[in-house]
């Protein structure tokens, strides 16, 4: 750190100040670089922020916690938080610009909406209730004879309706003022869509939850425009529903199973960012996950393996206690949800292909349809595993290569000090970045 800035005073980019619980949840603006700070600590930043000379911040900190602070280091920890200015670099705009699609995303969240959107979901009751056609289950996946034609369609069909789940995460960022982004990338050899929220954790808890359970707005009136086009194929065929019905009936089933794994509370969800965020937790996943891999190895008696669960915050590690039982939960939904629809759709499959294979001495049009469809199926799995692979040996490469420069002196890969209390400790804050590829 320059030494102008501790004699001059420190440059600060703008900072937000966020309440949770007894401590502060401050982050800058813009960016994903948040960090809990205890009350103090939150106090005597905001104060350096409006201006207040370093000599007169400590002073006024000795004199109201009776205790010293170690000024030089907690402008370290800033610096490394990336809060304070470089020299010759102009802070944001007090009012930052306003943000693009800011009233479309208004629109789709206004009172109004709301009320059409609860309209439609009744009307997708009724029609539910009264049409067993158009109720998605999972023989339902098998829109035509072709195996082949099933495995490609579900597969690129719903690709707009994930654009479509992201989307609407972005949009209610974006109807609050925070600059949400959605890109496409991969996971594997998926296509990706990507949802950045930077800047959520710097407003209100209140206004998180929105952005976060947006995505489960948009599945489910996926769902019921799905069985309204099943409905309407149904009432103009007069006699069930045409290839387009069963198709859309199948593209319901696998949307209502993106609607259930939100409650696979023991993977980063939508719903699991909802109770996160409600909990005033930072890292509870990984928390609860170190906390169980604790459980298992001091059962079986692999206590060298255990991990050390201080790196966390103390709530984290407090709520995590309880909240293991509900990430447990989402596995007995997970096993359950396969239970419901991957072991019959399996079977479904599993007999189909007996059947058609078993005419191999007299192939016909279905024995051909079943051997491009296995092949498919093999290309797609292979590609998968030399995919990860090849992404294993870059991250052993990468590893091996940080561990060298370490080893080598190199100050740029070494990990910093703790910095000693009173002074803030800051715990990286997971944004929000919800990743969905067709399966």
């Amino acid at each position: 750190m320059a030494d102008t800035r501790r004699t001059a005073g420190p440059a600060f980019h703008r900072l937000t100040f966020v309440p949770e619980g007894d401590e502060v949840l401050v982050g800058r603006t813009g960016t994903d670089s948040y960090a809990l700070f205890p009350a103090d600590g939150a106090l005597l930043l905001h104060k350096l922020t409006t201006g207040m000379p370093l000599a007169e911040a400590v002073a006024w900190y000795n004199a109201a916690y009776d205790e010293p602070v170690d000024m030089d280091d907690f402008l370290e920890t800033l610096d490394d938080l990336g809060f304070l200015l470089a020299e010759g670099e102009e802070p944001a705009p007090e009012e930052p610009a306003a943000v693009r699609y800011e009233r479309l995303g208004r629109a789709v969240f206004s009172p109004v909406a709301w009320i059409v959107y609860a309209a439609v979901a009744v009307v997708c009751v009724v029609l539910l209730v009264r049409m067993p056609d158009v109720r998605p289950y999972p023989r339902a996946l098998f829109f035509t004879e072709s195996l082949l034609l099933v495995q490609v369609g579900l597969l690129f069909a719903q690709l707009p309706f994930v654009f479509l789940h992201e989307s609407f995460h972005a949009l209610a960022g974006r109807r609050i003022g925070i600059p949400s982004s959605l890109g496409v990338g991969r996971r594997l050899y998926f296509v990706v869509f990507e949802t950045t929220l930077n800047g959520l954790l710097g407003v209100p808890k209140k206004k998180r939850y929105l952005p976060f359970l947006a995505g489960m707005v948009a599945d489910t009136l996926v769902f019921c425009l799905l069985v309204f086009a099943a409905a309407l194929d149904a009432h103009l065929n007069g006699n069930g529903l045409t290839f387009i019905g069963r198709f859309a009936v199948a593209l319901a089933f696998v949307t209502a199973l993106r609607f259930v794994w939100q409650f696979y509370l023991f993977l980063r969800t939508d719903l699991y960012y909802v109770f996160s965020t409600a909990l005033g937790c930072v890292a509870l996943h990984d928390t609860t996950r170190a906390l169980i891999r604790n459980t298992g190895c001091r059962l079986l008696g692999l206590r060298n393996r255990m991990v050390d669960l201080e790196q966390w915050s103390e709530r984290d590690r407090r709520v995590a206690r309880w909240y293991a039982p509900f990430a447990a939960a989402g596995v007995l939904v997970m096993l359950l949800t396969a239970a419901l629809t991957a072991v019959p759709v399996l079977a479904h499959f599993v007999r189909l292909l007996v059947d058609r294979l078993g005419r191999a001495g007299d192939p016909d049009s279905g024995f051909w349809d079943t051997v491009g469809f296995l092949v498919l199926s093999v290309v797609q799995f292979g590609l998968a595993g030399v995919v990860a692979l090849r992404d294993r040996s870059r991250a052993r490469a990468e590893q091996r290569l940080r561990q060298e420069r370490k080893q080598n002196g190199n100050p740029a890969q070494a990990a910093p000090a703790d910095t000693p209390a009173p002074e803030p400790a800051p715990t990286t804050a997971a944004l929000h970045a919800e990743q969905e590829h067709s399966r």
